[in-house]
């Protein structure tokens, strides 16, 4: 069992909010714990690891994060946490606001009045045998719509059925233009592609940040696996980051499980270190703070789709 505050995401400013909605684990209302000129969003948690649910649980609160997450977001620009993050006081979420922020409200300023549109492509039925054109056509796909957007980010295919599930981030003045355009291409692949979008949503797959404890054990595992001394700076860990991960992938064998069990590793290891100097240089807190665009293999998947709904 772990107790403490469930925190959704930072936000600008610190007038009081009163959302009226539940939190994760359904007892505590969200409300905000305002320091400075950031505010955290935060619930009273007390229940199980999350490590050590059952899928059916997780996916519970995993919606009445994203419920939170966008209810506040109607009304604000908000900066997601990453799903499954508990600090265990008060003063442990202004200690965080202290330690990260600067990355927070640099974060917040560049993502305002922009919102993430899904745009799911599905084949119709009886096309599926068409899976080898997907390439092709998520390629079009993208071109088309990718002026209209600020940042692209491909999304894991879940199902046989789809052809591409992508992220866009786009200004809220685009978001009518937008609509038209994948109007515009439902109609120009007629009866062969379905395309809908889910919008608008905050920007889940563009920057997500995440809080961990700092551990002299984890980083000095994460240097071992970067082949990294005691004193390490950003530049090296990206440096180590991409000579090891361009020898993982040789090839680009997504297949490769073993190959991509590795990368996935590098890739934690690296966002630690970097959050580590990162930390180190802004002050000497006891958190690891960073921002990242979401990862395939991380439980976070911005949203649940419901292919063909």
């Amino acid at each position: 069992m772990i107790h403490g505050k469930y925190i959704y995401g930072i936000i600008i400013g610190s007038n009081d909010i009163a959302l009226g909605v539940r939190g994760v684990g359904g007892v505590s209302l969200v409300y905000p714990i305002a320091h400075q000129d950031l505010s955290c969003l935060v619930s009273n948690y007390s229940g199980k690891e999350f490590s050590s649910m059952s899928g059916e649980e997780l996916v519970s609160c995993l919606l009445a994060h994203q419920v939170a997450v966008e209810q506040v977001m109607r009304k604000n620009t908000v900066l997601p946490v990453k799903f499954g993050t508990v600090l265990a006081t008060s003063d442990e979420v202004h200690e965080v606001l202290t330690q990260g922020h600067s990355q927070f409200f640099f974060t917040l300023v560049w993502i305002q009045d922009k919102v993430e549109v899904e745009v799911v492509a599905t084949w119709n039925r009886g096309e599926v045998s068409m899976d080898r054109r997907r390439g092709d056509y998520a390629e079009q796909i993208i071109s088309f719509l990718k002026p209209l957007s600020i940042e692209v980010q491909p999304n894991p295919l879940i199902s046989e059925e789809m052809v591409m599930n992508v992220a866009f981030l786009v200004e809220r003045a685009n978001l009518e233009a937008f609509d038209s355009r994948v109007r515009q291409l439902n109609d120009l692949f007629d009866d062969q592609i379905n395309l809908r979008t889910i919008a608008p949503l905050p920007p889940y797959s563009f920057v997500t940040v995440e809080v961990t404890k700092s551990s002299l054990e984890k980083i000095d595992e994460a240097r071992q696996l970067l082949g990294l001394g005691e004193a390490i700076s950003e530049l090296e860990v990206r440096r180590a980051y991409s000579r090891l991960a361009a020898e993982t992938y040789p090839n680009h064998k997504p297949e490769d499980k073993r190959a991509r069990t590795r990368f996935a590793q590098l890739r934690r290891a690296s966002d630690l270190l970097i959050a580590y100097c990162r930390g180190q240089a802004e002050s000497d807190g006891g958190f690891l703070i960073s921002i990242r665009r979401s990862r395939s293999d991380d439980f976070q998947s911005s949203h649940l789709v419901e292919i063909g709904a």
